[in-house]
């Protein structure tokens, strides 16, 4: 990325992956994910995700939609039975071949998508999702259902156990490391 394309991340949205194991991002605490994220693929893909064959409870997955959007949904089993917890999903596409700046965030009581350090979507009707330590988390494809496999590059990907402002995030979307 920026003049050093060879040292993100390529996946080919056939069968390769990154498995990150178990214990990233847990309970119900605040967290954010950001990420650069390059694709010109109109397939539905998952870019990363936690989740895996033992239920859907505690789940999150960020999605490539088919029309190049992105959709980020959480899931959980609780009280009130299976059920999305908050979803967002961006009005602009990011399949054209550039580089994007993807930021996710839990926090209040629900969670927010911002593209290119601007805010895209904000979801507070279902309250924050309990990621279970006991899931997963994969970046290229669906692993619990083996498809919809990444075309495309990810570079930087950060996780925080913590919900950055919009003004962090604006400030990270524009730094070239």
């Amino acid at each position: 990325r920026f003049g050093n394309a060879d040292k993100a991340f390529s996946f080919d949205g056939n069968n390769n992956y990154i498995n990150f194991g178990t214990g990233m991002l847990e309970g119900d605490g605040e967290f954010s994910i950001m990420m650069w994220i390059n694709t010109t693929s109109t397939a539905i893909s998952h870019i990363l995700q936690k989740r895996d064959s033992n239920g859907v409870n505690g789940e999150y997955i960020v999605e490539l939609t088919d029309n190049g959007t992105i959709r980020f949904w959480t899931y959980e089993v609780d009280s009130q039975g299976e059920r999305y917890k908050w979803t967002v999903t961006s009005s602009s596409a990011v399949n054209d071949g550039n580089w994007t700046h993807l930021a996710i965030v839990q926090k209040d009581n629900g969670g927010q998508m911002y593209l290119d350090g601007s805010l895209e979507d904000t979801d507070n009707s279902g309250g924050k999702v309990n990621l279970l330590s006991t899931i997963k988390t994969y970046i290229g494809g669906d692993l619990r259902d083996n498809r919809s496999y990444y075309s495309g590059k990810v570079d930087d990907l950060r996780i925080y156990n913590r919900a950055l402002s919009a003004s962090e995030i604006q400030t990270l979307s524009t730094i070239i490391d």
